[in-house]
């Protein structure tokens, strides 16, 4: 089973947008990969993409159902999802049948 760690992922991906939009790459090689691994990362074929992609959900609150169409996920990953969130030390509450992070 893949391990997930919401937090250095997220920390990763954000060093990567920094250092791209700052001019951190002096080789041009370097700032092809870290654009490719930035498209990646954000792309909801990978789990940081739909990490991301539910955080913007959870914003104005989501059910597990809009969730799993969203991400193409399965009810028991949408769930392992919310609890990576939980990990991070992110509250995610359910109001109205709508899970919302606050």
């Amino acid at each position: 089973m893949q391990q997930t760690k919401f937090v250095e992922t997220e920390t990763i991906l954000k060093a990567l947008e920094f250092a791209s939009t700052k001019g951190g790459f002096s080789d041009p090689r370097q700032k092809k990969v870290a654009a490719s691994l930035i498209k990646t990362m954000k792309s909801t074929r990978s789990v940081s993409g739909r990490h991301q992609q539910l955080r913007s959900f959870l914003k104005k609150g989501a059910t597990v159902s809009e969730m799993m169409r969203a991400t193409s996920s399965s009810r028991r990953t949408v769930f392992r999802y919310l609890n990576h969130f939980e990990e991070a030390g992110m509250t995610v509450t359910l109001q109205g049948g709508k899970y919302k992070l606050q």
